[in-house]
C-alpha cells in the first residue's frame, strides 16, 4: 500500500500513543491527522488481504483504520442532518395529523438512522479491538523503543497479530461498505425532507 513517507511522523505518534497505553479515543485523535485517499478504499482492503501474514505492515493497517474514520465522519455529518430533518418534520406534525408523505419520510428516516447507529456501534467495537491487538503486538516487540520516523515504514506485524487483526479488518470492511451505501441514500432523504418541509411551511 503506497503511503507517503512524509506522514511517518503521524504513524510514529500513533504508535507511541498505543505504546503508552493511550485510550482508543486518544489513538484515533492522533490518527485524525493522517491523509488517506478514500476513493481507493476497496483497493486498500484487497491489497492487504493479498499480502502474506509476514508482510502486514503497521502503516497499512493504521491507514485502513483512518479510512474508516474518514468515512464515519462524513456519514456522521449526514446523520446529524437527517436527525435535524426528522425533528423538524416531527415538530411540523406535532399539532396536526401527518400526511402520507410525511409518515413515509419519518419511517424511512428512522430506519436509516437506526442502520447508521448500528454501524457506528460496530465501528466502535472494531476500534476498541484493533487498538487492543496492536497494543499486545507492541508489548511483545522487543525493539519497540527503537522505532523512529525513518524505520516505522518497515514495521511489520507478527503472524500472531495478523491472525487476530484479520477478522477485525473484515468488520471494518463491512463498515466501509455500509457507509458507502448509506451516504448517498441519506443525501437523497435529506433533499426529500427539505422539499416536504418547505411545502409544509409554505
Amino acid at each position: 500500500m503506497s503511503t507517503s513517507l512524509d506522514q511517518n511522523p503521524i504513524f510514529l505518534s500513533v504508535a507511541r500513543e498505543i505504546q503508552g497505553a493511550g485510550s482508543t479515543g486518544r489513538v484515533l485523535e492522533k490518527l485524525s491527522g493522517l491523509q488517506v485517499d478514500d476513493s481507493k478504499g476497496g483497493e486498500m482492503f484487497l491489497e492487504i488481504r493479498n499480502k502474506k501474514d509476514t508482510a502486514w505492515d503497521f502503516r497499512s493497517v493504521v491507514a485502513l483504520v483512518r479510512l474508516i474514520q474518514q468515512y464515519r465522519q462524513s456519514v456522521g455529518h449526514s446523520y446529524e442532518e437527517a436527525m435535524a430533518r426528522y425533528s423538524k418534520v416531527n415538530n411540523l406534525t406535532a399539532k396536526r395529523k401527518a400526511n402520507e408523505e410525511e409518515v413515509r419520510l419519518k419511517q424511512t428516516l428512522t430506519d436509516y438512522i437506526l442502520k447508521i447507529e448500528s454501524n457506528f456501534e460496530k465501528n466502535d467495537r472494531a476500534d476498541e479491538s484493533i487498538v487492543k491487538e496492536i497494543t499486545r503486538f507492541f508489548d511483545s516487540l522487543e525493539s519497540a523503543e527503537k522505532l523512529s520516523e525513518s524505520n516505522i515504514s518497515s514495521l511489520n506485524l507478527s503472524p500472531k497479530s495478523v491472525a487476530q487483526i484479520g477478522p477485525i479488518l473484515e468488520k471494518y470492511e463491512e463498515c466501509y461498505q455500509e457507509y458507502s451505501k448509506l451516504k448517498p441514500v441519506l443525501g437523497r432523504l435529506i433533499r426529500i425532507a427539505d422539499y416536504i418541509i418547505e411545502d409544509a411551511e409554505g
